[in-house]
């Protein structure tokens, strides 16, 4: 267990961004995923995360697991648009309470920008944490494995594995707030159907889009570390096919044949090993 002045810096941009044609598009869509995340996860987060140069995006977090879950859900709001991340634990040597999080400094916000300096100096793997620590080869082990499992499903794929957590996040710190959020989080995956439309030529469907208060569910465990509430619940293919509209069928061939529980229980693994270095 690290000493509670250690803070988690986390540093993330856009990979290949000048692809986008409409650059303010592309800016709208990720500052609506920053007011979403900056609101679910608020009660976790030491600074906002902001926009600090372009199209890279930076924040200060009490724990490397909570960093790691906000970049988790946020990536997934941002699909298709492709990041780079970095995420330091460490120390601050420039802090005050009023300042924003451009604005301090110390091993903290070093490491997570040597992290993701790795990314773009052409690493395979897209997120990278950073505690200068022997332990920091296990966590990455960990994520670049399942990064390598995630990037290889295929788009129509992906949607349904992130509408998942959507419906049954084992990210979110409070299920609740997805709710209150729920009108904002529809309008922006509908801007995601519209970004996928035109910018994967592979996407072909276009899922109808329903989200009421009845789809979502109520964790059923107040113990978020515990390995088997983080796997795919009974029910939570019903509720997927509601939401897009299409055969339940269709979502339970998808689910089972891209091991989409082994992939929930991966990350719950990285979760709490996350939890360990904080």
């Amino acid at each position: 267990m690290k000493e509670k002045n250690h803070y988690t810096a986390l540093i993330f941009d856009v990979v290949q961004s000048r692809k986008f044609k409409d650059r303010f598009v592309l800016q709208s869509y990720l500052k609506s995923v920053v007011d979403i995340c900056n609101t679910l996860f608020e009660g976790h987060l030491c600074k906002p995360v902001m926009f600090s140069a372009g199209d890279e995006m930076q924040g200060l977090f009490y724990s490397a697991q909570e960093a790691y879950r906000y970049f988790a859900f946020f990536s997934r709001l941002a699909y298709p648009v492709q990041l780079r991340c970095g995420i330091g634990l460490g120390e601050l040597e420039v802090f005050s309470a009023d300042w924003m999080t451009t604005e301090l400094d110390g091993p903290a916000y070093h490491r997570a920008r040597e992290a993701i300096a790795l990314c773009h100096e052409g690493q395979e793997q897209s997120v990278i944490f950073n505690s200068a620590s022997p332990g920091d080869r296990f966590v990455n082990g960990l994520l670049g494995s399942y990064l390598l499992l995630i990037q290889a499903l295929k788009p129509k794929t992906t949607i349904l594995y992130i509408y998942a957590e959507f419906l049954d996040s084992h990210l979110v710190p409070q299920w609740k707030d997805l709710v209150t959020l729920m009108a904002s989080i529809e309008a922006h995956l509908k801007q995601q159907q519209l970004i996928c439309k035109n910018t994967i030529p592979s996407y072909k469907p276009i899922f109808l889009l329903s989200l009421e208060e009845l789809c979502f569910e109520e964790p059923d465990s107040t113990d978020r570390d515990i390995l088997i509430s983080q796997s795919w619940k009974r029910g939570l293919n019903g509720r997927i096919a509601q939401v897009l509209g299409i055969r339940r069928q269709y979502v339970d061939a998808v689910v089972r044949t891209n091991s989409f529980a082994q992939l929930r229980n991966f990350e719950a693994l990285i979760v709490e090993k996350f939890q360990e270095v904080t």
